[in-house]
């Protein structure tokens, strides 16, 4: 069994800014700083459907996925994850996040 830790992040969208807007900045420029910390293993970002879901009370959610939380630590008190940490209030209003571990029996 191998164990992964995740940082888990639901960014909500700035008021104003529309929900195209949000994911553009998270995708396309958010996401290109945060996939080159270090240590990082894999970024996935999950923004919600709004066609299917118009009423979702989360926008979206983003895994980066490292080995262990020292690298996590590390990864973030690097200038690359400050760097990344620092983008955020260009896309979200604000942001949840939590640390989760992925514990796989097959």
């Amino acid at each position: 069994m191998r164990l992964k830790i995740s940082n888990m992040s639901v960014p909500y969208t700035k008021k104003g800014q529309s929900f195209e807007e949000f994911v553009k900045h998270w995708v396309e420029i958010h996401s290109e700083i945060a996939i080159k910390i270090l240590g990082l293993r894999s970024y996935v970002t999950n923004p919600i459907d709004r066609e299917k879901y118009p009423d979702s009370p989360i926008d979206g959610f983003s895994e980066l996925w490292f080995d262990s939380i020292e690298d996590v630590e590390k990864a973030f008190s690097s200038q690359l994850g400050i760097k990344a940490c620092n983008y955020i209030p260009n896309f979200a209003e604000k942001i949840a996040v939590t640390y989760i571990a992925e514990i796989k029996k097959h």
